[in-house]
């Protein structure tokens, strides 16, 4: 570890001897969970502001007084108890951030479910895992919640009125816990059977992404988040841990609308900004995006390929303050690219492993993509330190770059030839007029399946898919060449990444 990580660290007060035993005193009060988290920060940061959200604020010992009603009240009025299962269907808003650590602190385990899921998944959810409690925005009630479930159901406004009515008037003690429990996310689940991936808060799962984090982003130097990203994706969860971890102001938006982010962004001072490139794809057709954006510090791009017209229009107006990263729901993330190695490269890169990760490339083809394999230490329950598929094609270059070439079970075999959906879309979104695209296979007469292309493009554009197809010919093999192009708007998911069905 050199000296600069050392600085840094003993500034956040991990070090210290007096932070030293404040870290293991709070875990002593609260096990090792996310409270304990809170409970730490708000010994460094009482007074600062910890959260911003539809129109409240909260200072972080605010935020763990909160919290810690929060599960005393669950403990007493619902009967929660360690090793139960508690199911979250929200959007991003201060209840989550309250809730999360006071359900950590009574040890049950987190199901996130994803907001964009059907209410027949939500009825399988509760009934496979055994839900004892389903907390839900009134919002998604009517359009996500079955009549019947076979368990008991609270909207998390109704809990926030409860913990204020009753002020400070809870005279009771929670079982001690060693540990908080887990909190799962859940894959594919808004286009088939969805997949939980479980983890349990860890002091040695965090020292590797935190390093990394500090070491090539410094987000230590930067004061303020925006998270528009959903807490119940990895992604969002992940960025809303590390804010906490290190006492940020984070801002959060319950729904993504590029106008009222740029907005926020301006009135907030915001400067770490957390997105996927179909969210930042967006946030650079608003004029006023170069303005209202230059207080930003820090992009951190993933979850999806990143297009090179966005880094160099990001660069053009922020410098460099981009960086790519790259991992799953399953691993983590594993790799970054800093604003330098997307600059150095042609292609835009996903990185090189972070330090204690390991990556291999299997079943190479003659241009050298193969599927690529991870080992993390900071991987979901039971694949910690274990080699995982992650069902990626890539590409490893001379340097050790890593670049993507689309997911293994999106390849599709298009007159003889194996063809990756994604590859042609980076092709289509290099042309100036396109925001964004989404190809996807359809059955042909002739050639059994084909591509098709739908295609989003700038408001003051008057390109025709003749003439887009006209452009790409040069630029696409035959079996890439999409027979249909619609010109239309692209719908995205709450987690921004583009809906593929």
């Amino acid at each position: 570890m050199n000296r600069t990580i050392i600085s840094k660290l003993a500034k956040l007060h991990f070090i210290t001897p007096r932070g030293i035993y404040n870290l293991l005193r709070s875990i002593y009060k609260d096990g090792i969970s996310l409270m304990a988290l809170i409970r730490f920060a708000s010994i460094y940061y009482p007074d600062k502001c910890a959260l911003v959200s539809l129109g409240k604020r909260f200072t972080y010992k605010e935020m763990y007084d909160y919290s810690s009603q929060l599960a005393k009240l669950l403990y007493s009025d619902y009967a929660l108890k360690a090793g139960m299962s508690v199911s979250l269907l929200c959007r991003n808003h201060f209840m989550v951030a309250l809730l999360l650590p006071a359900l950590s602190r009574l040890g049950v385990k987190v199901k996130m479910i994803n907001t964009d899921v059907a209410s027949c998944m939500v009825d399988d959810l509760v009934k496979d895992y055994n839900i004892s409690l389903l907390i839900y925005d009134s919002e998604l009630r009517d359009k996500l919640i079955p009549c019947d479930l076979p368990c008991k159901y609270k909207e998390s406004e109704d809990l926030y009125n409860e913990i204020v009515a009753r002020g400070n008037d809870f005279d009771l003690k929670i079982p001690h816990i060693k540990r908080g429990g887990e909190i799962s996310v859940f894959t594919g689940g808004t286009s088939g059977k969805s997949k939980e991936v479980p983890r349990k808060m860890s002091i040695n799962q965090l020292l590797l992404p935190f390093y990394a984090l500090l070491e090539k982003l410094r987000i230590d130097e930067y004061d303020s988040v925006l998270l528009s990203l959903p807490m119940y994706h990895g992604f969002g969860l992940s960025v809303l841990v590390m804010s906490f971890l290190i006492g940020k102001k984070v801002c959060l938006m319950s729904h993504f609308e590029a106008d009222q982010a740029l907005n926020m962004v301006a009135d907030e001072k915001i400067e770490v900004l957390p997105v996927v490139p179909a969210i930042l794809a967006r946030l650079w057709q608003n004029e006023e995006a170069p303005s209202l954006m230059k207080t930003v510090k820090c992009i951190i791009c993933g979850g999806d390929r990143l297009d090179k017209k966005w880094v160099d229009t990001t660069n053009k107006h922020l410098g460099k303050v981009l960086f790519n990263l790259f991992g799953t729901s399953e691993a983590g993330f594993f790799m970054i690219a800093s604003s330098d190695d997307l600059l150095r490269n042609e292609e835009v890169t996903i990185g090189r492993p972070i330090h204690g990760v390991k990556c291999k490339l299997e079943n190479t083809d003659s241009q050298g993509v193969g599927s690529l394999w991870v080992r993390s230490g900071w991987a979901m329950m039971n694949m910690r330190n274990k080699w995982q598929a992650t069902g990626d094609k890539v590409y490893r270059n001379a340097d050790g770059y890593y670049f993507y070439r689309g997911r293994s079970d999106n390849m599709v075999v298009c007159g003889g030839e194996n063809v990756y959906p994604e590859n042609v879309e980076k092709i289509i979104n290099t042309h100036h007029e396109v925001i964004t695209s989404m190809v996807y296979p359809g059955p042909d007469p002739l050639f059994g399946t084909v591509l098709n292309a739908k295609v989003e493009l700038t408001t003051d554009s008057v390109l025709t898919p003749e003439d887009l197809k006209t452009w790409l010919r040069p630029r696409l093999s035959r079996a890439e060449m999409p027979h249909d192009i619609t010109i239309n708007t692209i719908n995205i998911l709450g987690t921004g990444k583009i809906r593929r069905q």
